[in-house]
């Protein structure tokens, strides 16, 4: 049976990163063909990446996994790195640059000393040398290795310890924000890419000239026609499903919100919340802000199922799952139009809205809320969309061809 290592900054069934999720299914797709093996930190957290789990090999749900601690954790010092770096532009609004701003951050930070480059990727952590050894010794073992994703310096430093280049394979969930303009990524250009949309394939394409790649995008398990009952809840509402963080537009999103309801104050709309936060968060009642927490997957559908549509107000998408997943309930999706991946999304599946600023979120919810065939209209389309592009034996057929391991 051939084998295949990912490698990947974190794992574990506690992380639910983009990522981190992506490499579990592209893993899963894998599975039942192929030997897979897991190479990545003991980490759990993305901050400081604290030694978490033991080190060595174990097996999760069938997959075997090696992990390695890093050799520190991030520190200040990786912060002023940053902030130099940064020479004090904003990333959270990176995205919202003209063309001719990006074209000139470019230039300025391929002047950026490669020691410079190399030493905040190396900061910024996990750095595992453990896990560079493993790979300089075994890559030879594998018939294919896939990196996941192009900002860590498992990716950056691991790749070149393989053996065999033509062996490497490259997931990068690139997005359109300030560190992807680092030169050093300038050598990915030399391995096999594998990519999520058409728009992160592009983007590549405009950052490291010519490629060799395949858009693979994503699988999930369809949960068909289920009757998900969704909670009754008189009040019409958005949602918003994911990590509750100020790098995902969430401010953004609370300030469209109450902004409409204080502009509507006889309209009976809610804005609901799931998800983990990393930032302090608190229902507000009297602009009708709903913050649910945590809750499991079956629970998230039910809301989900119920809702007007999903608000997806981050910049910085190489694919969202959590769209996929409206979609496949048939839930319109309300997204950031300066996300091109997002934006993309919206136009190819025409399930939904993209705004450009509050007049355009505006628009879109007082369509969803006086038009109560919109929903469903949308909805129908969504559905369509997932079952011909993302269900999950059309997933697995992309993987093998995109690894070239068709049967």
């Amino acid at each position: 049976m051939r084998e295949i290592a990912i490698v990947v900054q974190r794992f574990g069934k506690e992380i639910l990163g983009g990522a981190e999720t992506l490499s579990r299914v592209f893993a899963m797709a894998l599975n039942s063909n192929y030997k897979v093996t897991i190479l990545t930190s003991t980490a759990q957290d993305y901050v400081y990446w604290h030694r978490f789990y033991p080190p060595g090999e174990s097996d999760e749900g069938g997959l075997k996994i090696i992990r390695f601690h890093p050799d520190f954790e991030r520190t200040t010092y990786f912060h002023e790195l940053n902030r130099i770096f940064q020479s004090g532009i904003q990333p959270a609004n990176f995205s919202g640059l003209g063309n001719e701003q990006k074209r000139c951050w470019q230039k300025h930070v391929s002047q950026l000393p490669l020691a410079f480059q190399e030493e905040l990727i190396k900061w910024q952590g996990p750095y595992c040398t453990n896990l560079f050894n493993y790979l300089r010794k075994n890559s030879t073992l594998y018939d294919a290795i896939v990196f996941f994703t192009y900002l860590y310096p498992t990716t950056y430093f691991g790749i070149e310890q393989v053996e065999v280049p033509e062996r490497v394979f490259i997931c990068p969930t690139l997005h359109d924000e300030a560190h992807a303009y680092l030169s050093i990524w300038n050598r990915y250009r030399d391995y096999k890419l594998l990519f999520l949309t058409d728009e992160e394939m592009q983007l590549a394409r405009g950052l490291w000239g010519k490629i060799n790649g395949a858009i693979i995008g994503y699988g999930i398990a369809d949960i068909g026609e289920v009757n998900l009952l969704p909670p009754s809840d008189d009040e019409p509402y958005l949602l918003y499903a994911g990590r509750i963080d100020s790098m995902k537009g969430i401010s953004t999103l609370l300030d469209y919100f109450t902004r409409y309801k204080e502009e509507n104050p006889e309209q009976p709309v809610k804005l609901k919340l799931i998800g983990r936060a990393v930032i302090d968060l608190k229902s507000d009642k009297k602009h009708g802000i709903e913050y649910l927490g945590f809750v499991n997957e079956e629970r998230k559908f039910q809301i989900m199922t119920g809702a007007l549509a999903l608000a997806i107000p981050s910049s910085y998408e190489s694919l969202s799952i959590v769209a996929l997943e409206a979609l496949m309930v048939r839930t319109p999706i309300l997204v950031n139009g300066n996300c091109a991946v997002l934006a993309g999304l919206v136009k190819r599946s025409e399930a939904g809205f993209a705004y450009s600023g509050y007049s355009d979120f505006k628009i879109a919810l007082s369509s969803l809320l006086n038009d109560r065939e919109l929903k469903r209209d949308l909805g129908q389309r969504g559905r369509l969309y997932f079952c011909e592009n993302y269900e999950w034996s059309t997933y697995q057929q992309k993987v093998f061809k995109g690894l070239r391991l068709e049967e």
